[in-house]
């Protein structure tokens, strides 16, 4: 619809599309003055002079970015604008793209009816029982944001608590973090001051399959979320699962390691995996093996002897059941880790081989010290996922988690645990807001203002011996390392996919990886506009070393490598060039899938040859090529493993 002004007759105003709501109304368009086109407004006049078919409600500008979400202004916006002439500019600034105008329609409509009728669950390809917990059901209807204003968010409020922190002060924590009484697209905008640079690194799976229903939730069901899953923890507490000795309790004794597997072929791996730590590393940790009650081998299973032999004991996971319908079921992995008799805990994948023994996982620095350690993914989480606004807390600028191998120690975080197994629990509606099981630790982590250990070296990416149909870097492989940045595990997560061609002599032979500890190629330069002076220090004043990091220091990172928590140069040299890591697939067709990664040039070269704080070169490609040949702990790994009985390609998962 086009609207002359009656102060200013020659001005008009084409609206693209509108969004009602409450005493207002949220419109994107364009300005066209008499004479030519504009883009701008520089009057200060009062908009309902201009548009009075809109009078009283109030205009919102248009936000400086695009994105599939309808990026709309609350009633007190941060940095709102200082003049109705600067809300004029920033609302008509932009002109739609051939066919935009249609896909905007849809939205509004797909918005707006799910508004009108106070209904969140239109066009959800599930049913309502399976996409919600059954105590989400009564969503309000679209309402008006009091948005709280930047100057009323506490200046730590990305800080995590201290590491002593009772459940009561993280709860209180969670319930009283930003979000109550934002509307969503709020809370998307408050995201992109920290993840607007996220989006080539995104999980581009994850938002197909779920941006529907995240579009539907409103701060009510959002805030609701949060309020269930904080009650939830209540709940265990009072049942007394925090006690150490108590006849509920959880937290368990001694260390050991933890599989789920359950059909012959993940079975199977297992076996290879417990023998080579068994014959190779000498590890003598004892491990357990949790599977649905429908895999129960039977009680005379040659199977059950070997693996007795092997120090391993299978256990049923009652109460569970196995969704026939799914490759892959993840759901077993936090309530195997919390029902497991012991405190401290290597998880592992079947599809993974540790390359050294894992007990010495227990004893790196940054382990002991957090009593947790992650390791990353190759993607990283989108502003607009509703999680941030479930725990509010910003969205944060780092890679996701891969759940292959996890070492945890619950006398620290069984409160987590429980939190993840909440959450798995119900994975048909957790499982849309994270990739499978893999990043429920990490927001449970985050939920409850938790810190946590990450290795010394960014996820490699291991690689068949030569060039494959697919290219001629196929990785089908991750490698994480440990707290030195050395090799530690081997997760051939895409190997077991891959229906043929892999055999001894052609299954790993190389990685491509970003250096360790990324040294300072140029001179560096002072740069005291960079230094952390902050008025509320991060709770942990003592300066890590490199081999003892965490996850709040690569997070956030800026161009000099400052994340949230102060760290060394190493470790800021590190963040710094890990945000410009581009990994992606290719292949999966006719051919394997396949994982590579690059180094982004592109956002970096305006800092070529600009001397920096950190001496970094930024023509100086940091990811490299190494061969396992030359690495202790990998060159006879692939050997090893197939005198052990390896199979590469399994229908199970």
């Amino acid at each position: 619809m086009t609207s002359a002004g009656r102060s200013q007759p020659q001005t008009a105003f084409t609206i693209f599309w509108c969004l009602p709501g409450n005493n207002r109304i949220y419109c994107r368009g364009r300005l066209r003055k008499a004479g030519g086109l504009s883009l701008l407004y520089r009057t200060r006049a009062d908009p309902r002079s201009i548009l009075p078919p809109l009078a009283p409600m109030a205009l919102h500008p248009q936000p400086k970015y695009d994105a599939p979400y309808l990026p709309v202004y609350s009633r007190s916006p941060p940095q709102s604008p200082r003049s109705v002439g600067d809300t004029m500019k920033r609302f008509a600034r932009v002109a739609p793209q051939p066919g935009s105008a249609i896909r905007r329609y849809f939205v509004v409509l797909l918005v707006g009816t799910a508004c009108m009728f106070g209904v969140a669950t239109l066009f959800l390809p599930e049913k309502l029982s399976t996409a919600f917990p059954s105590s989400v059901s009564d969503f309000a209807s679209c309402s008006e944001s009091s948005l709280v204003a930047p100057n009323d968010i506490p200046l730590d409020h990305a800080y995590p608590l201290p590491l002593d922190a009772t459940l009561e002060q993280r709860l209180a924590a969670w319930r009283n973090s930003p979000g109550i009484d934002w509307e969503p697209p709020d809370f998307v905008r408050w995201n992109l001051e920290t993840c607007g640079d996220v989006i080539p690194n995104h999980n581009r799976d994850l938002i197909s399959k779920s941006s529907l229903l995240w579009g539907s939730l409103n701060s009510t069901a959002l805030i609701g979320l949060r309020e269930r899953m904080a009650a939830h923890l209540e709940q265990k507490r009072d049942e007394g699962v925090f006690e150490a000795h108590g006849p509920r309790g959880l937290v368990g004794k001694g260390r050991g390691i933890v599989f789920t597997a359950g059909n012959s072929d993940t079975l199977s791996r297992v076996v290879v995996t417990l023998k080579l730590i068994r014959q190779h590393y000498k590890s003598t940790l004892p491990a357990a093996i949790y599977h649905f009650p429908s895999e129960r081998p039977p009680e005379d299973s040659p199977l059950r002897a070997e693996l007795a032999g092997l120090g391993a004991v299978l256990v049923e996971a009652t109460g569970r059941d196995k969704d026939l319908n799914r490759r892959k079921n993840y759901h077993l992995k936090a309530q195997s880790i919390v029902e497991s008799k012991w405190a401290e805990v290597i998880y592992l994948d079947s599809d993974n081989f540790p390359v050294l023994d894992p007990s010495l996982l227990f004893e790196q620095k940054n382990y002991k010290r957090l009593g947790a350690m992650f390791w990353p993914d190759y993607w990283k989480t989108s502003a607009n996922n509703p999680m941030w606004q479930i725990l509010g807390i910003q969205c944060r600028d780092e890679w996701e988690q891969e759940a292959g191998q996890i070492v945890i120690d619950k006398r620290k975080h069984l409160d987590a645990l429980l939190l993840s197994m909440y959450m798995l629990e119900d994975w048909p509606f957790w499982f849309n807001f994270s990739d499978g099981d893999k990043d429920v630790f990490r927001f449970a982590f985050l939920a409850l203002r938790k810190r946590w250990a990450l290795p010394g070296r960014y996820v490699g990416a291991a690689a068949f011996p030569g060039p494959t149909a697919s290219g001629p870097f196929c990785s089908h492989t991750m490698q994480q390392y440990d707290s030195d940045g050395r090799p530690a595990f081997v997760h051939y997560n895409l190997m077991k996919q891959i229906p043929s061609g892999v055999f001894q002599g052609f299954s790993w032979r190389k990685t491509k990886q970003l250096v360790a500890f990324p040294k300072a190629h140029n001179t560096p330069v002072s740069n005291p506009v960079s230094t952390r002076q902050s008025a509320v220090p991060y709770p942990d004043p003592v300066m890590h070393d490199a081999d003892d990091v965490e996850a709040d220091m690569l997070a956030n990172a800026d161009d000099d490598g400052w994340g949230i928590q102060p760290a060394t140069e190493e470790v800021r040299r590190r963040a710094a060039v890990e945000r410009a890591i581009r990994p992606y697939f290719h292949g999966g067709v006719i051919s394997a899938l396949c994982i590579d990664m690059d180094w982004d040039r592109e956002p970096n070269l305006d800092k070529v040859g600009v001397p920096n704080e950190l001496g970094i070169d930024w023509s100086h490609d940091p990811l490299e090529i190494v061969q396992w040949s030359a690495d202790s702990r990998l060159k006879d790994l692939e050997s090893n493993v197939y005198d052990l009985g390896f199979v590469p390609v399994g229908h199970g998962f």
